[in-house]
């Protein structure tokens, strides 16, 4: 007999989304099953289908979540960026201090935040192994935050080529994303705590310091 779940509906999506995206990313789609997520969830394996239609229905759930997600920590940033010009006489300082506060905001979620390691785990699966929702993911929230680094890269820096502004955001958030991919070797090879405040702080500053070298106006 089918054990009955008693539990809110709301609640039960949430067990579900969140057991889902630890599930997922530590065994990949293919490997994930049904039932390995119902567990973790501690629900109903009946719960899958009837909330998300199925695996891939909850996986493209987790997608749109995790997109969402990241997209809304740098939101009002990306919001701001995409309402300016920089045409003005301290446009191109304007575009230092935010190249600086996006990429500070990335950093605190990415190798701050308790969320960082979990979503990671999926879109680098992603990045090796992208499947149809890898689109969500570019779309969501990469190609924004590419798309307004290179515009604060092309106002700080005068660069007038969109391309190779964009391939400069790219190293930019490569320095970002780094420090969680290769979290293990960087811990261990700056004998750290594993980010403290302290060595958040330090991260920060190292990758902002490099960023606005890349940034800045070439010299005579």
């Amino acid at each position: 007999m089918t054990k009955k779940d008693n539990t809110p509906k709301s609640e039960t999506k949430e067990r579900l989304l969140e057991a889902a995206i630890d599930v997922f990313g530590r065994h990949g789609f293919d490997s994930a099953t049904t039932r390995m997520i119902a567990k973790a969830g501690n629900v109903n394996i009946a719960a899958i289908p009837y909330y998300f239609g199925g695996k891939g229905g909850l996986y493209q759930a987790v997608i749109n979540h995790i997109a969402g997600h990241i997209k809304n920590e740098a939101g009002d940033l990306l919001e701001q960026i995409g309402g300016m010009t920089f045409n003005q006489k301290d446009g191109p300082k304007q575009a230092r201090k935010l190249i600086q506060a996006v990429l500070e905001r990335f950093i605190n979620f990415i190798a701050g935040s308790e969320q960082g390691p979990r979503f990671s785990r999926i879109i680098l699966r992603e990045q090796m192994f992208p499947s149809p929702a890898y689109d969500t993911i570019f779309e969501g929230f990469l190609k924004p935050v590419l798309d307004a680094l290179s515009t604060l890269i092309m106002a700080a820096s005068g660069e007038s080529d969109p391309r190779q502004a964009t391939f400069k955001a790219m190293t930019l958030m490569g320095q970002v994303i780094i420090f969680r991919v290769a979290r293990e070797t960087i811990v261990r090879g700056l004998d750290l705590e594993g980010y403290s405040p302290q060595e958040l702080e330090e991260i920060r500053r190292v990758v902002v310091t490099n960023a606005l070298a890349i940034a800045a106006p070439p010299t005579e």
